[in-house]
C-alpha cells in the first residue's frame, strides 16, 4: 500500500536535504566526518525532559565506558533495560542517541541505561561484544545504585545495537543474576554473512545503501561470520533464550532476518512480541517528533516494552 501521505512526505524531504545518517567513510570520507555527520542528523529530534537523567560511568573489559541513566522519577526499584545504540557499529555514540532513548523511556516508562561501547576501526571483534556482556552484568550488580529491579532487568539495542543486544543475552542466557529478563530488538541485523538486498519500494523512494560492508570488513577481518556471537539469527539452540519483543520496519531490507530470527524463537519455545512497522523504514526511531507513523510506532514499542517488563516477576 506504501506509506502514508504525512511520512512519505517527510521521507522526500529528508532524502532531498541529504540526510547523512547511513554514511559512511570512504576515500575522502573519515570515520570522523561520518561520525560528524551522524550525530548531525540525530541531533534535529528534539531531547524532552525525563524524570532522571544521569551521566555515569561502567566498567568495562579494557576501561570506563560512557553510559547514560534514564528512569521515571520516585523512590522505588523501577524495571530497566541495557541499551546499545545503532550506528552501524562504527558511528554512534550516547550523547548522539540521546533523543531516541529519551522518546523510548517515555513511550515504555521504564528506566533505561544506555551504553556507550566501543568501535571500529580503532577496535575491532569483539571489542563491541565484550563491552556488552561487561555493561549487563555490571548492571545486574549495581541494579540498588541504579533505582532498577534486579528481577526485571532485560536488554535492547536498535540495528547493529540490537546485534549486540541479542548477542548478549544469547552469552548470558544461563541462569543467574545477569540472565535478562527480555530482549528488546529493535530493527536489528542478525546475520551478518552478506548484505541483505532491497526491498520492493512502493513510494519509489531512492534510500542512501547503508555502507557498513567497509565497517563490517575491518571490524571482522578473519572472524568467521556465521558464528551465533556474529550473526545471532545462526544460534543452533535458541530454546534458552530469554523472550524476545522484536520491532521491525516494513522497507527495511533487515526485515526478513528479523522475521525468520521471531519465527525460529517461538518454534524454540520462546515467547516472541512482533512488532511490525508498517509503512515505515530502518531508523524510524528518531523521527517520531517529525511525522505521526513513527511516533505511533515508538508508541507501540513502549507500550510493549512496559507490559513485558511489568508482567514478568524475573526470568
Amino acid at each position: 500500500m506504501g506509506r502514508d501521505p504525512e511520512y512519505l512526505a517527510y521521507m522526500r524531504r529528508r532524502l532531498a536535504a541529504g540526510s547523512a545518517a547511513t554514511m559512511a567513510p570512504g576515500r575522502d570520507h573519515t570515520i570522523e566526518d561520518a561520525r560528524r555527520e551522524h550525530a548531525a542528523d540525530l541531533a534535529r529530534s528534539p531531547r524532552p525532559p525525563v524524570g532522571v537523567v544521569e551521566d555515569l560511568t561502567v566498567d568495562g573489559p579494557s576501561g570506563p565506558l560512557p553510559a547514560r541513566l534514564y528512569r521515571p522519577a520516585g523512590d522505588g526499584p523501577v524495571p530497566g533495560l541495557v541499551y546499545f545504540h545503532g550506528g552501524g557499529w562504527a558511528l554512534g555514540d550516547v550523547d548522539s542517541y540521546d533523543p531516541v532513548v529519551r522518546a523510548l523511556a517515555l513511550a515504555s516508562g521504564v528506566g533505561w541505561l544506555s551504553i556507550g561501547y566501543r568501535r571500529p576501526p580503532e577496535h575491532r571483534f569483539p571489542a563491541a561484544l565484550d563491552d556488552a556482556v561487561a555493561a549487563v552484568r555490571w548492571a545486574a550488580s549495581h541494579t540498588a545504585r541504579l533505582g532498577l529491579d534486579p528481577a526485571r532487568l532485560g536488554v535492547a539495542g536498535d540495528s547493529a545495537g540490537a546485534q549486540l543486544a541479542a548477542t548478549a543475552a544469547s552469552l548470558l542466557r544461563a541462569a543467574g543474576p545477569a540472565r535478562p529478563s527480555l530482549q528488546v530488538l529493535l530493527y536489528p541485523a542478525l546475520d551478518l554473512r552478506e548484505e541483505p538486498p532491497d526491498l520492493p519500494d512502493p513510494d519509489g523512494l531512492v534510500l542512501p545503501p547503508p555502507e557498513v560492508r567497509s565497517v563490517l570488513e575491518v571490524y571482522l577481518r578473519g572472524v568467521d561470520r556465521a558464528r551465533p556471537d556474529v550473526s545471532p539469527l545462526l544460534d543452533p539452540d535458541p530454546g534458552g533464550l530469554p523472550p524476545a519483543l522484536i520491532a521491525t520496519a516494513e522497507y527495511d531490507r533487515l526485515r526478513p532476518q528479523a522475521e525468520e530470527h521471531a519465527a525460529r524463537l517461538r518454534t524454540a519455545g520462546v515467547p516472541v512480541t512482533l512488532i511490525t512497522g508498517t509503512g515505515l523504514d530502518h531508523g524510524f526511531l528518531g523521527w517520531g517528533s517529525f511525522a505521526s507513523r513513527p511516533a505511533e510506532a515508538v508508541a507501540e514499542i513502549g507500550a510493549a516494552v512496559h507490559a513485558a517488563l511489568t508482567r514478568r516477576s524475573g526470568p
